[in-house]
């Protein structure tokens, strides 16, 4: 495995421009006191991220946004318990989203995530070129 590169406190915009630039593969940590996100980069282009508001759960994400109530989520979490199943799957069949809701949902969260990436200061970033996200857990 390749190196850790330190980045220091640098603009996570001008990083990302230098990955495009470079074609990296591997995972961008940004740390910062208050938290820490992972951006993994496949050839250049950005093909993930993780980060505690990111592994919120689909529920949480769900009610937060105004889209179900809690009772709701937690009826479609009854049947998940009964039957197996994806929540988001479960919440489609049960009819108490639509699919394109669902989807649009959560592409907003993870755009959000994605903001407060783009958005870091005072943050020590670096590089583990050759990682994944998955190899990173």
């Amino acid at each position: 495995m390749a190196e850790v590169k330190k980045l220091g406190k640098v603009q996570f915009g001008d990083v990302v421009a230098t990955a495009i630039k470079e074609r990296w593969s591997g995972v961008l940590t940004i740390d910062n006191v208050d938290y820490t996100e992972y951006v993994e980069f496949k050839g250049g282009s950005i093909s993930g991220f993780s980060s505690a508001e990111r592994k919120k759960l689909i529920g949480e994400i769900l009610t937060a946004g105004g889209h179900l109530s809690q009772e709701e989520v937690q009826r479609a979490i009854d049947h998940q318990k009964q039957h197996g199943g994806r929540l988001g799957d479960i919440l489609v069949e049960l009819e108490m989203i639509t699919r394109q809701r669902l989807e649009e949902a959560m592409a907003l969260h993870q755009m959000s995530v994605l903001a407060q990436c783009l958005s870091a200061k005072d943050s020590e970033l670096s590089f583990e070129p050759d990682l994944t996200l998955e190899a990173k857990k």
